[in-house]
């Protein structure tokens, strides 16, 4: 590249903080100096003077480049963080009021206290972690988990029966189910992106780590998790082949995935069938099915009576069968919704559950922005984990949802799950922070629109902000 090119460029990114884009922009500036250049040799002017008038028609260099500045500053999606707070504060209140109960389940409120700042700390961490480099460490990740659940299957603390937690001291134990789940989905997004462009054979080799980690999960045994995570890697692999993502046919790839579909349906369908406890919980989301006081129906009736027993607005003093709310089985996890409306009344409630679907539909929205491809099924995975997790968990509050074990996200009383939920929030907001400044030439997900970024109008250079965000 010519020198006074080098200078001028120079001069340009001297103002631009972000070193990460200096490539990308030296590379297209220049080739518009040089295509102006073109154009002035062929308007009769010699390659000196041609070059001199190519980059005299750019503007000035100062303000190309805090403009550009401007454009690639990290960002925050505060409605994120904002929504994530005040879903946290409600979860917070309910179990403060639960801990001074002299009847209900117990509450270290202290532990909660640590568990809230460890689970901040984390996301901080994961916010300011450059998430590029999960993509090369998936396997590394993958493996981790595998090895996490193998230790605790030969050395974990068994309770009821099963073994799913790791003693790491001071009294604290590490859910190894929800703790695998993220890294299995964090190292799926990394093989989806290692199998851009290969077509059946790629998904199909992707398909089999994603089946052998949900295997993995239900050796625990772990359905809840193994359900979670099936939900995401369904969720990506749907994405994946309507965004062409292995390109070739689509309808033969919608067909592979409709046929690696059936075995889960028809394995859980045996494992109901097979088991008369299980299938009885199950039968009253049948035509027909009705909630019983006993048995199999426990908790779904006791869920339907503190709902038909809590207040409009404030805690409810009513009892049922001699007993207060807090007396209901899970009120500080699985049932926590019923606890929030029980405590706080059914105006809360519902001020809870519109925040969690404003959350929602703000985590869809921000990943839908994202430019970069493994950016984006990264964030995409997260996002889908704590969307099904809220989902299950409020339809099963209902009883139109089986019982699964899975807690409320940011609300439910728990240390490796808040922990878990709150770095899923950070994976979606370190994304979120590095999309202006991910290369938009390379590693992006293919867009139809290829407008310029650079325009020349009247002389001078504009930056078209649309264009740069439709990359």
């Amino acid at each position: 590249m010519h020198k006074r090119i080098m200078e001028f460029l120079d001069e340009v990114c001297s103002y631009i903080k972000r070193k990460e884009v200096h490539g990308d922009i030296r590379e297209e500036l220049g080739e518009h100096i040089n295509d102006l250049k073109e154009e002035n040799i062929q308007n009769g002017y010699d390659e000196e003077k041609a070059l001199e008038r190519a980059i005299s028609r750019m503007g000035n260099s100062e303000e190309i480049g805090v403009k550009l500045n401007r454009q690639h500053k990290t960002q925050t999606e505060w409605s994120l963080l904002i929504l994530t707070a005040l879903i946290t504060v409600i979860g917070g209140i309910v179990l403060f009021a639960g801990s001074s109960s002299a009847n209900g389940p117990t509450i270290h409120f202290s532990r909660y206290i640590v568990f809230q700042l460890v689970s901040i700390g984390t996301m901080a961490v994961f916010y300011f972690f450059n998430y590029t480099w999960f993509k090369k460490m998936w396997g590394f990740i993958y493996l981790s988990g595998v090895l996490l659940i193998l230790i605790t299957m030969a050395a974990g603390i068994q309770m009821n029966g099963v073994k799913r937690w790791l003693y790491i001291g001071g009294g604290y134990t590490v859910s190894v189910p929800e703790l695998a789940g993220i890294l299995f989905i964090v190292a799926f997004a990394g093989l989806l992106d290692q199998y851009r462009g290969k077509g059946i054979g790629g998904m199909i080799k992707l398909i089999i780590p994603g089946a052998f980690s949900v295997i993995m999960l239900l050796q625990i045994p772990s359905m809840a998790e193994a359900f979670i995570v099936t939900v995401t890697y369904a969720a990506l692999m749907i994405t994946s082949v309507a965004r062409t993502h292995f390109g070739e046919n689509r309808k033969i790839q919608f067909l592979l995935l409709s046929v690696c579909g059936i075995v889960p349906v028809v394995w859980l369908a045996y494992h109901i069938i097979s088991n008369p406890y299980i299938l009885e919980r199950f039968m009253i989301y049948l035509p027909g099915g009705e909630i019983k006081p006993s048995g199999g129906h426990y908790y779904q009736h006791m869920a339907n009576a503190w709902l038909s027993l809590s207040n409009w607005l404030g805690k409810t003093n009513a009892t049922y069968q001699g007993q207060g709310f807090d007396m209901m089985p899970n009120i500080t996890e699985e049932y926590i919704l019923i606890n929030v409306i029980a405590t706080l009344g059914w105006a809360v409630g519902i001020i809870l559950m519109v925040l969690i679907g404003v959350f929602i539909v703000r985590m869809f929205m921000t990943v839908n922005r994202v430019k970069d491809g493994y950016g984006f099924y990264l964030s995409l995975s997260a996002c889908t984990m704590l969307s099904a997790q809220f989902l299950s968990n409020i339809l099963m509050n209902f009883n139109l949802f089986p019982v699964t074990g899975l807690n409320m996200p940011f609300v439910s009383y728990g240390g490796t799950g808040y922990v878990v939920c709150m770095a899923l929030v950070g994976v979606i907001l370190s994304v979120w922070r590095r999309n202006n400044l991910i290369s938009y030439q390379k590693g992006g997900l293919e867009r139809s629109s290829h407008k310029t970024i650079f325009l020349w109008e009247g002389g001078r250079l504009t930056i078209d902000l649309k264009a740069w965000r439709d990359h």
